[in-house]
């Protein structure tokens, strides 16, 4: 995804104008986005955002952090410290009819953004799964 894209797709209409800018100020570079269905009934979404400097990548983690905090209750945080990660797991169904968990880090210059989406009870660990899998890769240069 170009910027555009990448800020239709992160943020609400509203705020796209102010979306651009902060993110041509971080320095982003371009960002990937891949979903799919699970046999199980369940979703999957990894997004890969690249900046021109980790200092990019962290802001725009600390910002998704800040809005993780602002989710309609009830939520449940989590974190994974090991590679600070954090993230939320709500039971609401959206418009869909499913429940979600999302979860952020980031690695160098990419913040890594795993969705895991269900119509059942939320799975927490399913995403730090998908999370920790891209992460790995980043991590290992592969």
């Amino acid at each position: 995804m170009n910027l555009k894209s990448y800020v239709q797709w992160a943020y609400n209409k509203t705020v796209w104008t102010e979306g651009m800018a902060t993110n041509a100020r971080r320095g982003f570079v371009a960002a990937v986005r891949q979903g799919w269905d699970n046999a199980d009934g369940t979703a999957q979404e990894i997004t890969l955002a690249r900046f021109a400097t980790r200092t990019g990548a962290t802001s725009a983690l600390d910002e998704v952090i800040s809005d993780f905090k602002q989710e309609p209750k009830p939520v449940t945080m989590l974190a994974d410290p090991a590679i600070g990660a954090v993230g939320w797991s709500s039971p609401r169904l959206d418009s869909q009819g499913y429940c979600e968990v999302e979860i952020v880090a980031a690695i160098g210059d990419t913040m890594i953004v795993a969705i895991e989406s269900t119509a059942a009870t939320p799975d927490p660990a399913a995403a730090k799964m998908l999370l920790q899998e891209q992460y790995d890769r980043l991590k290992n240069g592969s």
